[in-house]
């Protein structure tokens, strides 16, 4: 225990606080120069300055407030402010380092993403040739597969359009048919009417040939059969059979 008689007593306190190891030794101690090498690193190097300096603040007003009560409120004072300094300085190089990583590393990330934008643009315009050939080509199948199924259209229509006139034309030449022989009708009936009285005609002059001459046959037979029994009275001969 530090033993201060009571004139400086401040001094002494001062001297017992400055022996300990601070807030910011332990922050320097954590993060040496040249230890901030990662984003992680930086990360928490950034969130423990924040955390230092809020505490160095806080610990001076405490000082200050301490000092106001003091015989030697001055020096108290400066030996509070310097201890503000001292840990405010190691708090600014860590922030500062932690604060140039940073910038290094979206430096460096810019870079590269810089370079893969630049090697994507030059794959990019190396296939654009390739791409707009196979676009052309993609285009003019399908205008060719549009014009196909135009033609096909049309086709469809000029066949179906064609079966309907010539299905019309069956049909007109049917009723035409139909109508014809509806006109022709009573001309052959009265054709065949005559050619059934011909024919009648014809039979009954044939039947009446027929008679005769089986009348004009059986009048000849008869004549000779006179002249075989005539002759038979007579002891003549008989006389030669002439034609039937």
């Amino acid at each position: 225990m530090v033993r201060c008689i009571p004139i400086i007593l401040c001094l002494c306190a001062l001297g017992a606080r400055a022996g300990e190891v601070s807030y910011a030794q332990r922050l320097a101690q954590e993060f040496p120069p040249g230890s901030i090498t990662t984003k992680e690193i930086a990360e928490r190097a950034l969130s423990g300055s924040d955390e230092i300096h809020r505490r160095l603040q806080l610990d001076f007003e405490e000082q200050r407030q301490h000092c106001a009560n003091v015989f030697l409120v001055n020096h108290c004072l400066d030996s509070a402010r310097q201890v503000q300094r001292n840990g405010e300085r190691e708090v600014r190089r860590i922030t500062l380092e932690a604060h140039d990583l940073q910038r290094q590393l979206d430096a460096r990330a810019h870079a590269e993403s810089r370079a893969a934008d630049l090697r994507r643009q030059a794959e990019e315009d190396l296939q654009r040739p390739e791409r707009e050939r196979q676009a052309m080509l993609a285009a003019q199948a399908r205008e060719q597969n549009a014009a196909a199924r135009a033609q096909d259209a049309l086709h469809d229509q000029e066949t179906a359009a064609k079966a309907q006139a010539q299905s019309q034309q069956r049909q007109h030449d049917q009723a035409a048919d139909v109508a014809h022989k509806e006109a022709l009708r009573p001309q052959q009936e009265a054709e065949a009417s005559r050619a059934f009285k011909e024919k009648q005609e014809q039979a009954a002059a044939y039947a009446q040939t027929r008679a005769q001459d089986r009348e004009a046959n059986a009048k000849r037979r008869a004549e000779r059969q006179a002249a075989r029994e005539e002759a038979a009275k007579s002891d003549k001969p008989a006389p030669a059979p002439g034609p039937p």
